[in-house]
């Protein structure tokens, strides 16, 4: 029997680690999580969405250090749930505040967690996986609200930075400690680099933090040279003229003092390429009610936005601006439908901002009759017939197919043999058959059928086809949006894609679509906006080269 009695204990005892292991297991399976020697990891997802991983089996390089670290916070989270005391209900005030959802994975499955927290520690509480309420002691509440991934707690955690434009300029240094709330401080993990960057900066030196430092010392250097040696509110007296290559040294400093939750310092030392100062050109201050002008930019960065407002409005209109060799320019049109007046254009570019001022005198456009069959109109000029148009030809009209520079050159020919009577000029108001009338977009010439009609300038044909209301019709572009339209034709000569030289044959006159005889009509249009071609015929377009 004494034989017997020590083979069953000797037995137990090899089978008890099976035992324990298999009773840890089942105690897993169930909602609480109490025991960190069950948890092999724990994920933290803090309310402002940062994820903390603490995970006890890192390996690696610092693994000991990761492991000692992640052991400890999953210990001090279980200890914390064991000491809460399960409640009926959560305060309100509590229910609605975001939280910190932890989750717990335990062998083969994973266990949520909820916590509430704000920065008293005597309101604290946590929701199990299954939905039960449990106030947290303000002990622990104490120290969780002391732990980094607490940071976002506290206003003062939110640390400085340093941007130009939209650019984040890393710091060789920052120290910057938040408030606790039980007064005392606490250093936060922050990024910091050890190399000089390069940034671009605009000709004003313009750069902002999100925290305003109390002292800002600022030192620039042009190579070895020290140009600047002060504080920010004076740097404008750095002028940038071309663009250059500058050093700076950045000393910031955030006191502690009464009403503010964070305190520290920086270091920043960068380099910065500086953009010569964006400038802004008109080609005249004169022009008359159907003209255009042309706005030029000078040291535009390439990847800056040039904006632009105008007093009074240009209606639906706003100006594009197109790359043109060393400069950005950009069309202005003022069509017959345009009021009369002084015109203040406010442009911005790159942190420069300027103001220019045209002036637009008033041009009288007449009325002229035409008489045209009903047929005519019928099969033409209609509702559903100018519908049809609008829907082909405004987006061809709003169109830019060059991209990048101009084509046109030199004066704007007619496009017409010399003899060509001009039967309807540009605004001139039709009255058909005594009744409805409509502003002429164009210049209409009498011209019997299979004359020549040639490119006006050099350019680009962007369209080809034939409308009821302008019959055949050829459209070419010539750069910055200015297009010439060549309507009412009998026939076409060139196709979409082709590139023409000023004076190139592009089509035969005909009677086409509406037209009350034998002509043909060329219009000129800033993308959508009809202008008059006639100074044009005598007189290039002015583009400055400032």
């Amino acid at each position: 029997m004494n034989n017997r009695f020590k083979i069953v204990i000797f037995l137990l005892l090899l089978f008890i680690p099976t035992y324990v292991a298999i009773a840890t297991y089942l105690s897993a399976q169930g909602g609480q999580v109490e025991d960190s020697r069950d948890v092999v990891k724990m994920s933290i997802v803090d309310p402002d969405g940062g994820t903390h991983i603490f995970t006890p089996e890192n390996k690696g390089d610092n693994a000991e250090a990761l492991n000692k670290e992640a052991a400890a916070e999953i210990a001090f989270m279980t200890s914390l749930n064991r000491n809460a005391r399960k409640q009926e209900t959560m305060p309100d005030a509590i229910a609605d505040a975001e939280t910190f959802t932890v989750t717990y994975e335990v062998f083969n499955r994973k266990s949520v967690y909820e916590y509430y927290f704000t920065e008293d520690p005597g309101a604290a509480f946590l929701k199990d996986p299954d939905g039960e309420i449990y106030k947290i002691t303000s002990e622990d509440a104490s120290a969780f609200l002391c732990k980094n991934y607490a940071a976002c707690l506290y206003n003062g955690s939110v640390y400085p930075v340093l941007k130009i434009g939209e650019t984040t300029v890393l710091p060789q240094k920052l120290d910057w400690r938040y408030q606790l709330f039980n007064g005392t401080y606490r250093p936060l993990d922050t990024q910091t680099t050890p190399d000089t960057h390069n940034y671009r900066m605009n000709a004003r030196l313009a750069f902002s933090f999100n925290i305003e430092p109390d002292v800002i010392d600022i030192t620039v250097y042009d190579k070895d040279k020290v140009i600047y040696k002060d504080n920010y509110a004076n740097l404008s007296q750095i002028k940038i003229t071309e663009q250059t290559q500058l050093r700076f040294h950045i000393e910031a400093k955030w006191y502690e003092v009464d009403g503010k939750e964070g305190q520290g310092e920086a270091v920043y030392d960068f380099m910065a390429t500086v953009n010569a100062p964006a400038s802004f050109h008109l080609n005249t201050t004169t022009i008359t009610n159907g003209d255009f002008c042309v706005i030029t930019v000078k040291d535009k960065p390439e990847d800056s936005d040039i904006l632009f407002t105008s007093e009074p409005d240009l209606g639906a209109f706003t100006p594009v601006f197109v790359e043109d060799g060393d400069y950005y320019r950009a069309l202005v049109p003022f069509s017959y439908e345009q009021p009369a007046g002084v015109y203040t254009f406010t442009l911005s570019c790159d942190g420069v901002t300027q103001e220019l001022v045209l002036n637009v005198s008033e041009k009288e456009y007449k009325e002229v009759s035409m008489t045209v069959s009903q047929a005519v109109i019928n099969a033409t000029r209609t509702e559903a017939t100018l519908a049809a148009y609008a829907e082909i030809m405004t987006p061809i009209a709003k169109s830019l197919n060059i991209a990048t520079d101009h084509l046109f050159d030199g004066t704007f020919a007619q496009g017409t043999p010399d003899d060509a009577q001009i039967r309807a000029g540009y605004g001139r108001i039709r009255v058909i058959n005594n009744g409805a009338s409509y502003q002429n977009p164009g210049v209409v010439y009498m011209l019997s059928e299979g004359h020549q009609i040639s490119a006006v300038n050099n350019g680009v044909v962007i369209f080809v086809g034939e409308t009821d209301l302008s019959g055949v019709t050829v459209v070419v572009e010539h750069g910055l949006g200015l297009k010439s339209w060549y309507k009412n034709l009998s026939e076409a000569v060139v196709s979409v894609g082709d590139t023409v030289n000023r004076g190139d044959l592009i089509a035969y006159s005909g009677s086409t679509g509406f037209c009350d005889m034998a002509s043909v009509q060329i219009d000129l249009t800033v993308f959508d906006v009809p202008v008059c071609p006639y100074s044009y015929w005598e007189t290039p377009v002015l583009l400055p080269n400032p």
